[in-house]
């Protein structure tokens, strides 16, 4: 052959070589996660350590892409697809491990994992937190997508962490959450690392729907000690929350807690807050009117309600990470603003009644028009209300006598004029004793209050 063809083809060869070794030893392995709630995949996400392995997370309106992947994972719980998208699921599954995981729909458990290992994955993924996951990603790496190179031999399953109470690693934020069975336990653990504070509001902080990171760290920094529990009925139980003695229990999940729990916190007199994690960018809430709506809205602020839960405040919401994935987190801004309003909740507990501040809203139309309220006696209400709060402690100045001279002296002094009673407006201005306000005031209340 002549050599002038011959070099060419050595080098065609050489390159299809190296090309097919890469892809058998060293390419990297892609992991396609479909459906899969954010908060797991954030957990999975920091358990990566290995660059030789690609998480991605992958739409239902985008499946035609997991060809393109190693191994795809499914969470098919509630999993909605027509039946276009399932056929060609199935035709994908033909050439790429798919893994279905809690299907509710028996069309959507799609198995083309070898029956071997698919109670392995599951072992891995059911069980959690990010030793498991750890392990099952280099797994796939190493006996599905078989890889040779950058690799290690993944550990056993783990059973599922179930300790009482958890903190995460003040010494390496990346680790695994740390775990403690009893409250003296993790007492000696907050007062070696200089996080006890004797005679601090204690928090207890429970629910899956939030990053609690940033809000366990937050409220420790403002004079608080926090109590990170798993299970919050199973601590009443079993007499844990005696010990722990909270003046305040925070709630990241939407829906209700039960009426055992609600009547145990009630007995004690325990404040219920549930901050909201609204399920997608802050971006696009930011963007949305409509902010929340649906299911989504009466799950987590309309339920939490009948257990008393009190400040429906957005708190959660999704941000890409390093590595393009969604994960939760608490708005910075947003967890300045929720931490001191709870630091405000608990200091009711130590003031004298004298010294608190009550705000009471009411709804009334313009002009002479009377207050309202479906069913109710709008002003006698209200004078009883405020009769009540005087005999206990509360400071109550100028209350007239009777319901009829309250409702008269609101009617004065509390009017609601519309843009055509120029006349009324000045009148009030000059015998209403409105309490008028510079400016400058005005803008700082509102640049603290609101971006």
């Amino acid at each position: 052959m002549n050599r002038k063809y011959l070099w060419p083809i050595v080098g065609l060869v050489s390159v299809v070589i190296l090309f097919f070794i890469w892809g058998r030893l060293f390419s990297p392995t892609r992991i396609a996660f479909v459906h899969y709630q954010v908060i797991s995949l954030g957990q999975i996400s920091k358990a990566n350590t290995n660059p030789f392995i690609k998480v991605k997370d992958v739409g239902t309106d985008e499946i035609k892409r997991l060809s393109g992947f190693d191994m795809v994972i499914i969470d098919a719980m509630g999993l909605r697809i027509n039946e276009e998208q399932r056929e060609t699921l199935l035709k994908i599954s033909q050439k790429v491990p798919v893994l279905s995981i809690t299907a509710t729909n028996p069309a959507n458990d799609i198995v083309s994992v070898d029956s071997a290992q698919v109670g392995i994955l599951k072992s891995y993924l059911y069980s959690g937190g990010r030793k498991n996951y750890h392990s099952m990603l280099e797994y796939v790496r190493k006996y599905i997508d078989k890889k040779k190179i950058y690799t290690e031999e993944p550990s056993e399953p783990v059973p599922a962490a179930n300790n009482m109470i958890y903190h995460p690693d003040v010494e390496n934020a990346e680790n695994e959450d740390l775990g403690f069975d009893s409250v003296a336990g993790y007492n000696a653990f907050l007062k070696k690392n200089k996080l006890w504070k004797e005679a601090a509001p204690r928090v207890v902080l429970t629910g899956t729907m939030g990053d609690p990171e940033d809000l366990i760290k937050e409220l420790e920094n403002t004079g608080n000690v926090v109590y990170p529990v798993r299970h919050l009925h199973k601590a009443i139980m079993e007499k844990r929350l005696d010990t722990i003695a909270p003046s305040l229990v925070i709630n990241m999940a939407h829906g209700r807690l039960g009426d055992m729990v609600v009547g145990e916190l009630k007995r004690r007199n325990i404040p219920l807050v549930c901050p909201l994690n609204v399920n997608r960018s802050q971006e696009s809430w930011e963007a949305d009117k409509m902010g929340m709506s649906g299911g989504f809205l009466s799950q987590s602020i309309a339920t939490p309600e009948l257990d008393g839960a009190l400040r429906p405040f957005v708190l959660f919401g999704y941000r890409t990470d390093k590595d393009g994935l969604p994960e939760v987190y608490a708005m910075p801004e947003r967890l300045d603003v929720f931490v001191k309003n709870i630091d405000n909740y608990l200091s009711l507990k130590s003031k004298a009644n004298a010294d608190k501040k009550i705000a009471i809203y009411y709804f009334k139309g313009p002009g002479l028009n009377n207050m309202v309220a479906g069913g109710m006696e709008v002003g006698p209400s209200l004078f009883n209300l405020l009769k009540r709060l005087k005999a206990e402690g509360y400071k109550v100045d100028g209350l007239p006598s009777t319901s009829k001279n309250l409702e008269k002296l609101i009617q004065r002094q509390g009017a609601i004029f519309g843009g055509y009673a120029e006349g009324a407006i000045a009148e009030y201005i000059k015998n209403g004793n409105p309490e008028l306000i510079s400016k400058e005031d005005y803008e700082s209340w509102v640049a603290k209050c609101l971006r």
